[in-house]
């Protein structure tokens, strides 16, 4: 039995937590997946994953062993694509990117290299809260406003350097008035962030050398960007979101500019050389730089 094989197969399960789900995107039976693991199992000598009716558990060498796959996998298709006469991006990418910059920003350009290299098959994961590499079997990650990993096995490219802005409707702004000192949200229903960094979650303001922090409270919170947006839109307050994800919205209290947030799209160094990592992570430099 193919040992790279039974390593993409145990990568699945371990991505998507069930043996079912595993079979249907590998494209086997499930009693074809038991066996490949069950032969895995076997040829190492431990035991990867703790079967019972109602979940699976990832034992701690499942867990290295998760480790070794993906290292492995990632140096053989560099190396296949290092020696392809074409060169051509071929595999699959898993990207994973915040809710609203990967809607708003990456997804045309995810659609668009899908188009050009039709070997290629991408996945884009829209999720806030920060993920694991490895652990999380992501290919290329998008981090904002995140401490890069402190690691020569990390490689990041810079994307963007921006800043969030105090945004509301005209007509929420008619009807309450424009604060003109952050100390003035106080005044305001505001609507915001949870469940996100701390830079986020607070509001960071600053003119001259008078800097101004505020921790809001409100009845209208949300983890997504997205749903703040069609909230301040609808009237409901004044939110604090990124300034490229602003539409219709009127910016408030412009002469007191934020800090500045820098994005970056990072992946494992092992993966540098592999042409389908390449050429996605250049989809999304390109991309981001024509804005």
């Amino acid at each position: 039995m193919d040992l790279f094989d039974q390593m993409r197969t145990f990568m699945r399960i371990v991505d998507t937590g069930r043996l079912g789900a595993a079979a249907k995107s590998r494209g086997m039976s499930i009693a074809a997946v038991s066996r490949q693991l069950a032969a895995l199992e076997d040829d190492l000598g431990a035991v990867l994953v703790v079967r019972s009716t109602r979940r699976l558990a990832i034992t701690d060498s499942g867990r290295r062993w998760y480790q070794y796959c993906a290292t492995a996998l990632n140096e053989l298709e560099a190396a296949r694509a290092d020696v392809a006469d074409d060169a051509e991006a071929r595999g699959s990418v898993v990207v994973s990117a915040p809710v609203s910059f990967g809607f708003v920003l990456l997804a045309p350009a995810i659609e668009q290299v899908s188009r050009e290299h039709r070997g290629l098959t991408v996945e884009l994961r829209l999720q806030d809260h920060a993920i694991n590499l490895l652990g999380d079997g992501v290919d290329v990650a998008v981090r904002v406003g995140m401490v890069l990993p402190d690691s020569s096995s990390v490689v990041a490219h810079r994307l963007i350097t921006f800043r969030r802005a105090a945004l509301a409707s005209a007509d929420y702004l008619r009807r309450h008035g424009t604060p003109k000192h952050p100390n003035d949200l106080a005044k305001h229903a505001l609507l915001i962030h949870t469940q996100a960094s701390a830079s986020f979650t607070r509001w960071q303001f600053a003119r001259g050398g008078e800097q101004v922090e505020i921790y809001p409270t409100s009845r209208l919170q949300s983890t997504s960007p997205v749903v703040l947006r069609e909230w301040a839109r609808a009237g409901a307050g004044i939110t604090m979101i990124p300034e490229w994800f602003a539409g219709e919205l009127k910016h408030v209290l412009t002469d007191w500019p934020t800090p500045e947030i820098t994005a970056y799209a990072i992946h494992r160094a092992e993966a540098r050389g592999a042409a389908k990592i390449r050429v996605v992570v250049a989809a999304i430099v390109n991309a981001i730089a024509a804005l």
